[in-house]
């Protein structure tokens, strides 16, 4: 990550501002600019190594290529017969096999805005749970002088979870009894029943996942 430090010697006053999130010196008399790396803990990938990918168009074509993905710009870069890295586009007729993984696209509510992104479907029925496997860039911590070293940028996984109802759109939630039960309440006593019987921590995705099951199968009956 580029850092530019602005250090300006004389008058005692120094002051901190920011430059693409990394902190900038300012100070009253001589300027000298100066650009450097400042460290970055972490990747923003969820496997930085390229992996033989498929992608399936509209349910039928199928290409197979290296491929990984990006968990910081929500995005699938994969390498072309010249070894380009290119990306993939983001359509919801492309859907892509990686690494274990089925990336899906969905359109979702982003900071009021209407965006597309990636997510994982963790199981299959009408109402499938979805996760968001997104990683957030910490920048790194200002500078209290010139001379103190500075804490470095990080990559943090930032996974949120999703559910889908059947042709609705999706729905962000947090794991937990109140959200799961809030969106499937028309079997809300037989869920909560289930929940107590087998001791469930919906805060637990496993947990999550088998009254999403049980669910699904209670009205496939």
């Amino acid at each position: 990550m580029k850092l530019l430090t602005f250090l300006f010697i004389a008058c005692g006053y120094v002051g901190i501002a920011q430059y693409n999130g990394n902190p900038l010196i300012i100070s009253h008399g001589q300027m000298e600019l100066t650009y450097y790396d400042a460290p970055t803990v972490g990747t923003p990938y969820l496997d930085e190594i390229y992996k033989k990918g498929t992608t399936i168009i509209s349910n039928n074509s199928e290409n197979t290529r290296l491929m990984r993905y990006n968990a910081y710009s929500d995005e699938i870069e994969f390498l072309s017969k010249q070894d380009k890295p290119l990306k993939l586009l983001k359509r919801e007729n492309i859907v892509v096999e990686l690494d274990g993984r089925t990336y899906q696209v969905f359109p979702y509510r982003f900071k009021s805005k209407k965006v597309r992104g990636y997510f994982n479907p963790l199981n299959e029925g009408n109402v499938v749970l979805y996760l968001q496997p997104r990683k957030r860039l910490i920048p790194a911590e200002n500078l209290e002088n010139g001379y103190d070293e500075i804490d470095p940028a990080q990559y943090l996984n930032d996974f949120n979870y999703y559910l889908k109802i059947g042709d609705k759109p999706i729905e962000k939630i947090d794991l937990s009894k109140k959200d799961i039960l809030s969106l499937l309440s028309d079997r809300y006593d037989e869920l909560k029943t289930y929940i107590k019987k087998n001791d469930l921590k919906l805060r637990k995705e496993a947990d999550a996942l088998q009254l999403i099951q049980y669910y699904n199968d209670l009205v496939a009956n």
